[in-house]
């Protein structure tokens, strides 16, 4: 469902006139020695920790039928409109509901999220500003000005629209979220009684459904409301349980159970993914120094715990995965299903089999090298998938992932990613260690032949799991499609990414390519094959597999500039290679 505002200022009056018709609803008041006055504005965080956690556990389902706690639902809510987790210091649960009371106060706040450029032009704002007013987006009499440009950019098609267009598109959906927000539309917390789909709606919207059962919740929710208003603890958690029996008694058959609750409540209190990226990055320096220690004084020999960096390097990565991991079983709880449905649950796995492959391999070479590399990249990945591009709400699962091959097809290919990916990185670090070549420095070159060791067993072992998933991938394909392989851009990539690794893996025995420099060079610029199976194909290719169905958003420079460098990265060790002797 998606709102569209034409009028802004009659909407915030709709809803003035809903809330204070709902009974025991009206404007806010404080009694300061037996005589009320109106706030000046709503008090930051006016929920205890109990009333917080009470609210939080209320079960909202969204537009797409998902069910999830009010915590999911506020945090989600405040995210999408300021590009803040916790906008100026509020709670997420306290400023949703304080936007509905509240709402004249939250119209002339800046809250709304803006960050491009051109928009920011376009809203005629300076290049400092961040948030603008909801208010500011309203003419002289009350029209929403965006109306206009907005039509045509819904009417424009997706290949011919400007970034600033669907930067504005962006932008008007954190409007009408806003609105839907204060207007209540998206507290859909009543079950409609004897619905035959399970729907939830707002105490507003149920009315139609069921008009009886309306008016009741609408008293339950005007109360509850109210009860907020005053900040009174017993009659908020009094309206928290009655809402709370409503929901049980007549939404029984999609409650979600006690442990998805729970584990989705911890994955949004904890924020592991976020905070296992912290000691990732802090383990590189670690291992990396006890790496470089090794070569200078142990000629590249194993490391062992007794060796201070070493150990505490290892500490720290380890808890770093653990934590990774803890967060990542906590989505598949919370979620019902393997996490691994878009780009940002893959993402996160991605990362995962990075430590877990530098984990692997390092127990084989305890060198530091490769948990050290793995521990960057895992950090790095993680860093990506919290780019706003990447949506991390949980949603369901369209038909054709509802299958049991999601969990085989899906984690084997995407394990192999993380194994290429750790394998491209560990070239890299052999092209460089080549600017370093010169006469009398054995240990380099040792350290250069160690790391080619293992490097192949990364790449090999990737190379296995590409091929494995996509054998599997035809199964199921065969199951949804009908056929075996069809060659779609998808299936294509995959084939060029398994052909082309094969060759590189295959330097190894074809003497004139067996030299490191050349099996490095191949692996890192191999992996481009697995950008575009995994990126491009999904956003630039039409396909089964594809999101954007042909319609290009155009290739980001800085791939280009990652391109260029690369080469420049290959050719130079060469040239160094080729100009120095061991």
């Amino acid at each position: 469902m998606r709102l569209q505002i034409r009028d802004g200022w009659l909407l915030m009056a709709a809803l003035a006139a809903c809330l204070t018709t709902l009974p025991g609803i009206a404007p806010a008041q404080d009694v300061v020695a037996g005589e009320p006055h109106r706030h000046t504005g709503p008090v930051k965080n006016f929920l205890s920790e109990e009333s917080r956690d009470m609210i939080g556990r209320l079960m909202v389902q969204d537009y797409q039928g998902r069910m999830k706690p009010l915590d999911t639902l506020a945090r989600e809510s405040i995210m999408k409109i300021s590009k803040k987790s916790h906008f100026d210091g509020w709670e997420p649960i306290d400023m949703f509901f304080s936007m509905m009371i509240h709402h004249d106060y939250w119209n002339d706040q800046a809250l709304l999220a803006v960050r491009y450029p051109g928009l920011k032009d376009f809203l005629g704002v300076s290049e400092a500003t961040k948030h603008v007013t909801p208010a500011s987006l309203y003419d002289g009499v009350g029209n929403y000005r965006l109306s206009r440009d907005i039509d045509v950019a819904h009417r424009t098609p997706d290949k011919e629209k400007s970034k600033t267009q669907k930067k504005l598109l962006s932008f008007d959906e954190r409007f009408n979220l806003f609105m839907m927000t204060g207007y209540g539309l998206t507290l859909r917390i009543f079950p409609v009684p004897g619905h035959e789909n399970n729907t939830w709606l707002s105490a507003e919207d149920i009315v139609k459904e069921a008009p009886a059962a309306g008016r009741e919740y609408q008293e339950v929710l005007g109360t509850f409301l109210h009860a907020l208003q005053d900040r009174s603890e017993p009659a908020i958690h009094e309206s928290v349980g009655k809402i709370a029996a409503i929901q049980k008694e007549l939404g029984q058959d999609v409650l979600p159970s006690g442990a998805a609750l729970w584990a989705e409540l911890q994955l949004n209190k904890l924020k592991p993914f976020t905070w296992a990226s912290l000691p990732y990055l802090a383990a590189f320096p670690l291992l990396i120094a006890a790496y470089a220690w090794s070569l200078i004084r142990h000629r590249g020999g194993p490391l062992s715990l007794k060796n201070p960096l070493y150990a505490l390097g290892l500490l720290v990565f380890l808890s770093g995965m653990i934590l990774h991991l803890y967060g990542y079983v906590l989505r598949w709880i919370s979620s019902g299903r393997a996490p691994l449905s878009n780009g940002y649950e893959s993402l996160v796995f991605i990362a995962l089999m990075i430590a877990v492959a530098g984990l692997l391999f390092e127990m084989g070479g305890k060198r530091g090298s490769i948990a050290g590399l793995s521990s960057l990249l895992a950090s790095v990945i993680l860093g990506v998938s919290m780019l706003p591009t990447f949506d991390p709400a949980i949603t369901p699962l369209v038909p054709v992932l509802a299958s049991f091959w999601l969990i085989v097809h899906v984690t084997i290919i995407t394990a192999s990613y993380g194994f290429l990916g750790l394998a491209a990185v560990m070239a890299m670090t052999i092209l460089f260690l080549h600017f370093f070549k010169g006469r009398k420095r054995r240990t380099l070159q040792l350290a250069i032949y160690e790391l080619d060791r293992l490097h192949w067993h990364v790449l090999v072992t990737g190379l296995a799991f590409l091929s494995i998933g996509t054998f599997l991938g035809g199964v199921w394909a065969n199951e949804s499609w009908g056929r075996y392989w069809g060659w779609d851009p998808k299936e294509s990539w995959s084939l060029v990414t398994i052909l082309i690794y094969a060759v590189v893996a295959h330097f190894r025995w074809i003497e004139k390519l067996r030299d490191p420099i050349h099996m490095a060079a191949g692996s890192f610029l191999a992996i481009w094959t697995v950008g575009m199976t995994y990126f491009g194909v999904n956003y630039f290719l039409s396909g089964l597999h594809s999101y954007a169905q042909g319609d290009s958003p155009g290739v980001p420079t800085w791939v280009f500039v990652m391109a260029i460098s690369m080469v420049l990265i290959t050719f130079g060790s060469y040239q160094v290679n080729r100009a120095k002797r061991w």
